[in-house]
């Protein structure tokens, strides 16, 4: 095979990754339409994508209300949605994964009807 170092172990600070093919983020918008939380699809979602070893780093999820760029992302602001992204990370986990979430704040672009 030409790829082989894709295959071999990796040390990322205090995570050992299994390999070196990571799942980058990618926006899935189907967060709880009114309280922007991750929902069981979420979990079942990530869950379906987690390997032993693996790395994921779980869609960009705004930081607070008025961060948001896209409709029905899920967002890390609230009691709701920490609740909801443990879940995914409770799935990953039972698999085996490693998963870290995307920071997001869109800044001055995001438009007020996501408000």
């Amino acid at each position: 095979m030409k790829f082989e170092a894709l295959f071999k172990p990796l040390q990322v600070g205090p995570y050992k990754l299994a390999h070196r093919v990571a799942m980058a983020p990618l926006t899935r918008m189907r967060a709880e339409r009114e309280s922007f939380s991750p929902r069981p699809l979420n979990a079942e979602y990530y869950g379906q994508r987690a390997t032993k070893g693996g790395l994921i780093i779980a869609e960009a999820s705004p930081v607070l209300s008025h961060g948001r760029g896209n409709p029905a992302t899920p967002g890390i602001y609230s009691e709701a949605q920490i609740s909801g992204w443990r879940k995914v990370v409770d799935a990953v986990h039972a698999k085996g994964g490693i998963i870290f979430l995307q920071l997001w704040h869109v800044g001055r672009v995001s438009h007020s009807s996501f408000h």
